[in-house]
């Protein structure tokens, strides 16, 4: 074999593996990106009802736009207008709640959990009235 030919079938076969490489690279570069941009897209029309568990939850209605938070300094929810940062109301230990340490809306109900797992207040929106339930 000459040194020609053997020349050409290296760079031959180094074309090839790096060409292989780059296009693997760029299929992976492709879904990485579809799925970043499915992640990020909106829900569909319609869709209303959000689950939300932690510090913070944005609830509306036809006459309400609040961000319920639970506040770690205080141990107190804290209702904010979502439009202004307003505060609205503040209900803690007075108002019958535990030591607020997270929460949770479902639909017009918000879950509101104390240190120990077995202080769950339910609080109906928007009147921030307790309503009775059985935990168990």
């Amino acid at each position: 074999m000459d040194t020609q030919t053997a020349l050409w079938h290296r760079s031959h076969a180094t074309w090839s593996c790096s060409h292989l490489l780059r296009g693997l690279g760029l299929v992976l570069l492709a879904a990485l990106s579809s799925c970043l941009l499915w992640s990020w897209s909106a829900a569909p029309a319609g869709t209303t009802e959000t689950r939300s568990i932690g510090q913070l939850v944005h609830w509306q209605d036809a006459g309400h736009d609040w961000l319920l938070v639970a506040d770690p300094a205080t141990r107190e929810l804290v209702v904010y207008d979502a439009n202004n940062g307003r505060p609205l109301e503040r209900l803690g230990a007075d108002d019958g709640l535990p030591d607020v340490q997270s929460i949770a809306q479902r639909g017009s109900l918000l879950f509101v959990t104390g240190r120990q797992p077995e202080q769950v207040h339910l609080l109906k929106l928007p009147q921030l009235q307790e309503v009775a339930f059985n935990a168990r």
